[in-house]
C-alpha cells in the first residue's frame, strides 16, 4: 500500500465505533518507518494512533482498542 492510500481512510475501535479519518502520517524519513496516523475527529479532536493499537488495515483502519482508550492530542 502506498502511504497515501491512508489517507481519507475511516478509522474504528474494535467495537465498530467510528473515531474518525486519517488525516496525516508521521514518517520519520531517517529511519524509512512510519510512526504513526494522525486521526482528525469532528472539528477539533484529534488522535495520534500507533501501529501498535492497529487490528488490520483494509478498506477501514480497526483497532485494538476502544474510543475511550486514546490519548487526545492537541
Amino acid at each position: 500500500m502506498i502511504t497515501k492510500d491512508f489517507l481519507g481512510k475511516e478509522v474504528i475501535d474494535d467495537d465498530a465505533n467510528s473515531i474518525g479519518k486519517v488525516n496525516e502520517i508521521d514518517f520519520d524519513a531517517y529511519k524509512g518507518i512510519l510512526n504513526y496516523f494522525i486521526v482528525k475527529a469532528g472539528w477539533s479532536e484529534k488522535y495520534h494512533i500507533t501501529f501498535d493499537k492497529i487490528n488490520k488495515i483494509g478498506d477501514r483502519v480497526v483497532l485494538t482498542i476502544k474510543k475511550e482508550q486514546l490519548e487526545k492530542k492537541k
